[in-house]
């Protein structure tokens, strides 16, 4: 499948920025969905196309892999092995959204994924990195300021929790409800962060330096 020119430009800027963002970064300010602060750390590394990301702090210890877009890093993270992140975005020329993605056990490698259909119910057709295609379907059920998601492909279900970002819509997916996903809007050595975990319907924050 030809990649749009969405997927092209979120990789190449991806790929651009990355050793910028490597690193050890201090969280400034967190909030967890109940309102109660945490402090701790995390590491930035480069991943292929992608981001690893892990956290060391006093309301967990947590890994992820992450996408940046229009200076923006998606992260979907996890308790456990198996955790992924998916950018959405509408292609205003087709009217169909489309997505990257990637997942852990993949060493950064990034898939695609199209989605049509309305009001939370969508067919999808994606490629995975090896070029194989698969076709499923993708419901969406909106939980306040979050979406609660679940994917059907093959004899497979994967469930997932999101978010809008202006015209992107990100959606961190994982095992159980051990999974989840953040938003760091990046400024130089300065990021703002807000999250949502599985199954929940608010944000917590957390604002990070180095």
């Amino acid at each position: 499948m030809k990649r749009s020119s969405f997927f092209t430009l979120l990789i190449m800027i991806t790929a651009k920025t990355l050793l910028a963002q490597d690193g050890t970064w201090r969280i400034e300010q967190a909030q967890l969905p109940d309102g109660k602060s945490y402090n701790g750390s995390l590491t930035i590394s480069r991943v292929g196309q992608s981001f690893g990301v892990n956290w060391a702090t006093t309301a967990g210890n947590y890994s992820g892999l992450g996408l940046l877009a229009d200076g923006k890093l998606f992260v979907g993270y996890g308790l456990n092995s198996g955790y992924g992140i998916v950018v959405y975005k509408t292609n205003t020329a087709t009217q169909r959204i489309e997505g990257v993605w990637t997942a852990s056990g993949l060493n950064g490698a990034t898939g695609t994924e199209t989605l049509t259909g309305r009001d939370g119910n969508y067919d999808l057709i994606g490629t995975n990195p090896d070029g194989r295609i698969y076709r499923g379907k993708l419901s969406l059920l909106k939980t306040g300021d979050t979406f609660q998601a679940q994917w059907q492909v093959a004899n497979s279900v994967y469930s997932g929790v999101g978010f809008m970002s202006g015209d992107y819509l990100v959606i961190g997916y994982g095992l159980g409800q051990a999974f989840g996903t953040v938003e760091y809007v990046m400024t130089g050595n300065k990021a703002r962060g807000r999250w949502a975990m599985g199954g929940g319907s608010q944000f917590g924050i957390e604002n990070i330096t180095r």
